[in-house]
């Protein structure tokens, strides 16, 4: 039983060093200070009287949160802000969502290409960028779970033969 045990906690122990995960840094969810409600957006007077606006930026990014940017910021300059995209990134599949829940295609790809400062939506405080990632990022995750979850069985199994 002591064994089980030891094994046991070897595991979870490894488990939470291989994925390299802290829950330590995860923010709390405060209801009362939930960005979603009915107040207007609203806008921030900066140093300089430079007109900020919150928004929220997700995904394969350097350093994905909620940036107060200027008002004249484009889609670039916020993702240039963040670190850049991740070699993961899509991005010609870049989505803007709305307060009013519209949800805006955004291909920078394409705006790399032609240099068309029309594809780039003006940002509005409250938006939502989220900067997806390919498909051989969430394969590359799949298979390093599968091989955890192997490793885990596989010293489970060890350990019914030292008996």
């Amino acid at each position: 039983m002591r064994t089980t045990r030891v094994i046991f906690f070897l595991i979870i122990t490894f488990w939470g060093v291989s994925w390299g995960q802290s829950f330590d840094n995860v923010p709390k969810f405060n209801a009362s200070a939930s960005q979603f409600s009915d107040k207007p957006a609203q806008y921030i007077l900066g140093s300089g009287d430079i007109l900020l606006v919150n928004v929220n930026l997700w995904g394969h990014v350097g350093r994905p949160g909620i940036y107060s940017i200027p008002s004249s910021y484009t889609l670039i300059d916020l993702i240039s802000s963040a670190g850049g995209p991740l070699n993961t990134a899509r991005m010609n599949d870049i989505r803007i969502v709305r307060k009013n829940q519209e949800v805006i295609k955004v291909d920078i790809e394409l705006f790399l290409k032609t240099g068309d400062n029309t594809l780039l939506p003006q940002l509005q405080p409250g938006d939502t960028i989220i900067v997806a990632g390919s498909i051989q990022d969430i394969f590359s995750r799949f298979v390093g779970l599968m091989r955890d979850l192997a490793i885990i069985a596989n010293v489970f199994v060890l350990a019914s033969r030292v008996k």
